[in-house]
């Protein structure tokens, strides 16, 4: 594999948010920084990070002032977001959800961009993880990271 990681952004919250495997998610972070490894993500993290902590605040569990902060902090990481090859992406996208019988096409993105890129894909969505585990070796699932 390469020096490159793709995460999404149920992974990526898990740095700046308290919750479940969020040690396990900046340990990993922290391992990838120490051996120089190149995080990425395609261009929909942005938007998607965006909602997930946004939703917080419509949940009432966080204020809209810690939200902006969150988000400020979690933009704050070295993450280089991929916004070339739209149509070849989007190709790749559709076809991987077809393949594995996702209801949408964000997460094949993901999917699509670590593929192009032969490299590991990080994620925390027990969904997605559950519909591609023992099909593509990439995916890896937060819950089993082991920490040092």
């Amino acid at each position: 594999m390469s020096d490159i990681v793709v995460v999404d952004a149920s992974l990526a919250v898990k740095w700046v948010i308290s919750e479940p495997d969020s040690d396990a998610a900046v340990a990993l972070l922290n391992e990838w920084a120490s051996a120089g490894k190149e995080v990425i993500a395609p261009a929909l993290f942005t938007y998607e990070a965006t909602n997930v902590i946004y939703r917080r605040v419509v949940q009432k569990l966080l204020t809209y002032e810690e939200a902006v902060q969150l988000l400020t902090d979690l933009f704050a990481i070295d993450i280089s977001f991929d916004s070339s090859d739209y149509e070849g992406m989007g190709s790749e996208a559709i076809a991987l959800a077809h393949r594995f019988h996702l209801p949408a096409v964000y997460d094949a993105h993901y999917l699509a961009l670590a593929i192009r890129e032969n490299c590991e894909y990080w994620t925390a969505d027990a969904k997605l993880w559950n519909a591609v585990k023992g099909k593509l070796d990439r995916v890896r699932w937060i819950g089993d990271y082991n920490k040092p």
